[in-house]
């Protein structure tokens, strides 16, 4: 949609100095109005610049099967990314920081922005239960290959949990991946 009607699709905003209010200079023609998520992405923004001036995207979506996982699954983050990890090698080389997981909270308020910013600062992937996810990097490429690889590995948990995995990726094997590609990764979330 955004190549057919840009103005309809995008908006430019400015953020006012004292950080409180948006302006909006260009885009969505409709009249519409940036998501009641913005302050969730802006908090977002501000936590993994501080980290990595280079992750400039911030990006949110609603996979299927990570708000599947995350219904079948504890939210406990570990366990969360250790669960990702087995699911597919490209995994822990994609997001060796791990997974940052929120229980169910609403969206669109400042709590959840306030939380998914804390979670920012650790990892470059954030999952809200039961709604979707946030992912932080240098472009829209690396971003939504980040999210992607996370949906990816969720989807293979989801379709072979079920029927009793019997041949998951041991913690030795996670560990000869991350040697392999020189990872510094989240040991603490390997048994």
């Amino acid at each position: 949609n955004v190549e057919k009607d840009p103005e309809y699709n995008l908006g430019i905003v400015r953020i006012a100095k004292d950080g409180t209010t948006a302006e909006l200079l260009w885009g969505w023609s409709d009249g519409g109005k940036f998501t009641s998520e913005f302050p969730a992405h802006m908090m977002s923004h501000i936590s993994r610049l501080a980290v990595d001036p280079t992750h400039r995207i911030v990006m949110h979506s609603h996979p299927t099967y990570t708000i599947a996982m995350n219904t079948v699954c504890s939210t406990d983050e570990k366990d969360f990314t250790h669960k990702l990890w087995q699911s597919n090698t490209e995994a822990v080389v994609v997001f060796p920081d791990g997974v940052g997981v929120l229980p169910c909270m609403v969206c669109g308020t400042n709590e959840i922005g306030i939380a998914t910013a804390e979670k920012m600062k650790e990892h470059r992937i954030v999952v809200w239960a039961q709604h979707g996810i946030y992912g932080a990097g240098r472009t829209y490429d690396e971003t939504f290959g980040l999210i992607e690889t996370v949906e990816k590995a969720a989807q293979l948990y989801m379709l072979s949990a079920g029927l009793g995995i019997k041949n998951g990726i041991t913690d030795e094997e996670l560990r000869a991946l991350a040697a392999t590609f020189g990872l510094d990764y989240r040991r603490e979330y390997l048994d």
